[in-house]
């Protein structure tokens, strides 16, 4: 196997071993003490993952996008 990404959170690690489980990538997890988590998959898988890890963080930036326009003394008490 070898190295896709390194996480310092494991539930980040955790999210995209998901992702990458259901499109039917064989991912593991490996503990490293001085980076935190690896996310490693078989070279055969390598494109595959690098195309679902790089939606991930397009999808990540998409959904903070806009939170700065809110003006939040505009919306009422429920």
């Amino acid at each position: 196997m070898i190295l896709l990404a390194t996480f310092s959170n494991e539930l980040e690690a955790q999210l995209l071993e998901s992702q990458l489980s259901e499109a039917g990538v064989d991912v593991r997890i490996q503990p490293d003490a001085a980076n935190g988590f690896k996310v490693m998959v078989f070279e055969d898988d390598l494109d595959l993952a690098k195309e679902i890890l790089a939606s991930k963080s397009m999808d990540d930036e998409d959904f903070t996008t806009g939170f700065d326009d809110i003006n939040l003394d505009e919306l009422e008490d429920v």
